[in-house]
């Protein structure tokens, strides 16, 4: 049986998330009903990343199993006429058998937007968080330097299925083009809602003049409660998964 890996970029504005849900138009949902159509068999597609509602994908990465004889450029092609615009497939291509997009992957790279203007714009609100205050860049990325490494993410994030809270960063950095402030941030692996709840500590700690050693004393304390407000997600992306 062939395992195929596709790339995916998507819209999240629309979707409640990747995974598929009950009552819901979801990501995987709505991939995966065209997929079944196209190998005319059910399916049962794995993630890198199920990313929330409202959340978008650059480089999303998905696999499925299948005895179906199509190229995988023809299961491009037949993917992309029948999804709808804001979802698109950028790549198909047949993986190793062990191939598992979540668990073969060594670190993930998500981007945080932020509009950094007087004035919101109608045509951004979907896909940046509109901040109107000066932002100090600098501070900042001194909050960014205290992430770096292997640290116990409690205090940021939501716990799972007794999933392990200890994550590696190996790079977060913040920089302003233009109106826009991009967050930059590359881990092995990321907990749910740790990037949005990272940004949105920054942010209010940046707002207040904190200095960056506030974020030692969260991660220590092991506390949500002690973090900030989680961001929202329309700002969020999920740049590109590495192997």
């Amino acid at each position: 049986m062939r395992n195929v890996v596709l790339t995916i970029a998507y819209d999240g504005t629309n979707y409640s998330g990747w995974q598929i849900q009950k009552n819901a138009i979801t990501i995987q949902g709505v991939i995966q009903k065209i997929l079944e159509n196209i190998v005319q068999h059910n399916i049962r597609m794995r993630v890198a990343g199920r990313t929330d509602t409202g959340v978008h994908a650059v480089g999303q990465v998905a696999s499925f199993k299948t005895t179906a004889s199509m190229s995988p450029g023809n299961i491009k092609e037949a993917l992309n006429s029948m999804l709808p615009p804001d979802i698109r497939v950028l790549d198909v291509n047949d993986g190793d058998e062990k191939f598992h997009p979540r668990y073969s992957a060594i670190k993930r790279w998500y981007r945080y937007i932020i509009y950094n203007t007087d004035v919101p714009s109608p045509f951004f609100r979907n896909y940046s968080f509109w901040i109107r205050r000066e932002i100090d860049i600098e501070l900042m990325n001194g909050y960014c330097e205290k992430i770096l490494g292997e640290h116990d993410f409690t205090s940021f994030a939501m716990i799972e299925n007794g999933s392990s809270p200890i994550r590696k960063v190996f790079n977060c950095e913040i920089e302003k083009r233009g109106d826009f402030i991009l967050l930059d941030i590359v881990a092995n692996s990321f907990l749910r809602r740790m990037v949005r709840s990272i940004v949105g500590t920054f942010l209010d700690l940046e707002r207040n003049k904190k200095p960056p050693e506030e974020i030692e004393r969260i991660l220590c304390a092991r506390e949500r409660r002690l973090a900030g407000r989680t961001a929202y997600p329309c700002g969020l992306y999920l740049m590109k998964v590495f192997y």
